[in-house]
């Protein structure tokens, strides 16, 4: 019965391996990705809001203690997924609010797409 020597991995050929995206995983970092998503979920209230009829004024600021923030949740070959949080209020000749959006985003090195979240729709 013959041994067989094992030869040792070497931590740096496996880091190089990783930060160059050749074992998988998105090639953008958590902090583009959080700083994409919480543009995207930005971009997506004003839209809700510069089409919605009823609201005589709205703003992307909180006053009861709504942050806006992102977390990272997961990171695949698909792109990083992410949590984020952008508060807001409006006014409507009925109802005034003061309230915030949360959303979770796909970021990936082509798109940043909503998968799902807080219904913007004010009237």
């Amino acid at each position: 019965m013959a041994l067989h020597a094992r030869k040792p991995v070497h931590f740096a050929l496996v880091a190089m391996l990783l930060t160059a995206g050749c074992l998988g995983g998105s090639s953008i970092t958590t902090n583009e990705a959080k700083e994409r998503a919480l543009a995207a979920e930005e971009a997506h209230v004003i839209d809700q809001f510069e089409n919605a009829s009823c609201v005589e004024d709205w703003g992307l600021e909180s006053y009861t203690g709504v942050e806006r923030e992102a977390a990272v949740i997961n990171q695949t070959s698909a792109g990083v997924y992410v949590d984020v949080s952008q508060p807001f209020w409006y006014s409507t000749a009925e109802t005034e609010a003061d309230v915030g959006s949360e959303a979770k985003y796909l970021v990936s090195e082509n798109e940043t797409r909503r998968l799902d979240g807080t219904e913007v729709s004010p009237c």
